[in-house]
């Protein structure tokens, strides 16, 4: 569905993703092709990572932004975000370089707005810089239904878990925990505050990458800068309609198979070892799987499966895999639920970070999903729940299919763009 808007100059837009992280490099992406397509100007920046390589694909420019991410770097992000390490991910010294090397770039491209996807920086760099500041994002809520296993402390595992539950969500909305030196540095800087965490994600203008009903938010409570543009699909960086994508002929030949089908998708969130967890698992029923490793193996680190089991470094086809399959086990990144959620199939999720907990509890409270944890899922666990939704199959699948009945048509990257072009005239940028 391409933008029906005329084709006009438009200003120079710069698109700021997280360019180590799949999913919030192709939401920007996806919305810079759209971009172009209506006669928008387009640049990106970035501070590294191996998805830099699907930008330059797509023929856009990328401006290398000091500091470079090293691996170490990335490895200890991710760390921080699965609260495998506590604190601010960036210190006030780092943030500092961030800041400055960033308003030289946009300096150095006359940029006249900013499309962040979580990259926490822009949130001071771009106000400093006086550059209004989109930010892309998946909605987080404030309150978790279900308490989170992995958040556990040393010293928490004691406490009931209805107390933590109302711990966590007291404390979660006014988190300060990675805030702190952002802050320090927007009083510094006598920009606007940035009061908790939940401010990292929030520009000038807010499109989520959700539907407000999804969330159970009403219209009265959407504030004026905030927009529900919906899901945005990567598929969509393969082909014109992700339907037309042609299943690969190794995956076709495992879905011939008989028995129950299962996908399983750990994003690029997901970590080794609870990848090569799952896969051990998996090794020993007779379930045909395609697993999708995406990033988190190398090819010298694919563990040794039996034939029911497909490794796979990548698909075309997640949209299609997704309606093939009997069960999906995931990671619960916004893209992997709302995908499952489109193609009404049950769902066992492992979350990595307290964001896809949340994610996957959409899905729970719909009756169509099961949650699990990398700490205490055990071999019994594990394939007890697998067993238990082949075994009620009828009740999750009607839950799943209810869900994918009530959703309406995706295109984030559309309604992204339409309010984008509102905007420029709103702040009459040229």
């Amino acid at each position: 569905m391409e933008n029906k808007k005329s084709k006009s100059k438009k200003p120079l837009i710069g698109f700021f993703p997280l360019c180590y992280n799949l999913a919030e490099t192709g939401r920007a992406l996806l919305v810079a092709k759209e971009y172009k397509k209506v006669g928008g100007d387009v640049i990106f920046f970035s501070h590294g990572g191996e998805y830099e390589k699907i930008i330059r694909k797509n023929d856009f420019k990328i401006l290398s932004v000091k500091p470079k991410y090293s691996k170490d770097f990335i490895d200890d992000l991710w760390k921080y975000s699965r609260i495998e390490k506590i604190g601010a991910p960036f210190s006030e010294k780092q943030l500092e370089e961030h800041i400055e090397s960033e308003i030289k770039a946009y300096k150095k491209t006359k940029v006249k707005l900013i499309v962040s996807t979580n990259n926490f920086p822009c949130v001071l760099s771009a106000r400093i810089a006086k550059i209004p500041l989109i930010s892309i994002t998946p909605k987080v809520r404030n309150r978790f239904s279900v308490f989170p296993e992995d958040a556990n402390l040393k010293y928490t595992k004691i406490i009931p878990k209805k107390i933590k539950l109302r711990i966590l969500n007291y404390y979660f909305p006014n988190s300060k925990i990675w805030s702190k030196p952002f802050d320090d540095l927007a009083k510094k800087y006598k920009t606007k505050r940035v009061k908790n965490s939940a401010d990292l994600v929030k520009g000038d203008y807010t499109f989520y990458t959700d539907f407000a009903g999804m969330h159970n938010i009403r219209k009265n409570e959407v504030r004026s800068n905030e927009y529900y543009i919906g899901p945005i699909f990567l598929d969509k960086l393969f082909g014109k309609n992700s339907q037309k994508i042609e299943i690969e002929e190794d995956v076709k030949k495992q879905f011939k198979k008989p028995g129950k089908k299962i996908l399983l998708t750990l994003g690029s969130s997901g970590t080794k070892k609870l990848f090569i967890d799952i896969i051990k698992k998996l090794n020993k029923t007779n379930y045909n799987t395609i697993a999708i490793y995406s990033s988190i193996l190398k090819e010298n680190d694919l563990p040794k499966t039996n034939e029911n089991i497909l490794l796979k470094k990548f698909v075309k086809s997640i949209w299609d895999i997704n309606k093939k399959v009997d069960l999906v086990i995931m990671h619960g990144g916004q893209g992997t639920v709302y995908t499952a959620a489109y193609s009404g199939k049950p769902v066992i999720g492992f979350p990595m970070q307290l964001e896809q907990h949340q994610n996957l509890e959409l899905l729970l409270n719909k009756g169509m999903a099961k949650i699990l944890y990398r700490k205490h899922a055990n071999e019994k666990i594990f394939l007890d729940a697998i067993k238990d939704i082949f075994e009620n199959y009828s009740s999750y699948y009607q839950n799943a299919q209810n869900l994918s009945k009530s959703l309406h048509e995706p295109k984030g990257e559309i309604n992204a763009i339409n309010q984008i072009l509102k905007i420029i005239k709103k702040e009459n940028i040229r």
